[in-house]
């Protein structure tokens, strides 16, 4: 294709300010609230969350959200149902639970790039500059 204008803006970029964490978080929201009154499967559940790599984004809101709904968890694990797995999932695909929410939500984990790497083309990529040196067209 034709090469890119010299003075191109991209008007399409995305904003991933919202994946910024929070500084100002309380430590008394990252802990779950009367946490010896949990099984240990709802214990294990909030563990999961606040080990997760999404979790370094979240705001006091989101530890919120958390700490509401670990009562409804908690309750499923003891009486399982598929009302309350339908209102759970609901929750935590706000959050980024899987794979999937995590792309819809355009998160991704910051990946530290090796200035060695950003010099050289990739093994499977060609190299036209080369090509057209050896006499390509």
């Amino acid at each position: 294709g034709p090469a890119p204008k010299e003075n191109a803006v991209r008007r399409n970029t995305v904003d991933l300010s919202h994946l910024e964490g929070d500084e100002d978080v309380p430590d008394k929201l990252r802990k779950l609230f009367k946490r010896d009154g949990y099984c240990i499967a709802t214990q294990r559940w909030w563990d999961t969350w606040v080990d997760s790599e999404q979790s370094k984004a979240f705001r006091a809101t989101d530890w919120m959200r958390l700490q509401m709904l670990a009562p409804l968890v908690e309750a499923y694990f003891r009486r399982p149902g598929h009302n309350a797995l339908a209102e759970i999932r609901q929750n935590e695909s706000l959050l980024g639970a899987t794979v999937t929410d995590r792309m819809r939500l355009r998160m991704n984990k910051a990946e530290k790039k090796d200035d060695a790497k950003l010099d050289r083309l990739p093994e499977n990529v060609a190299d036209f500059e080369l090509y057209r040196s050896l006499g390509g067209t």
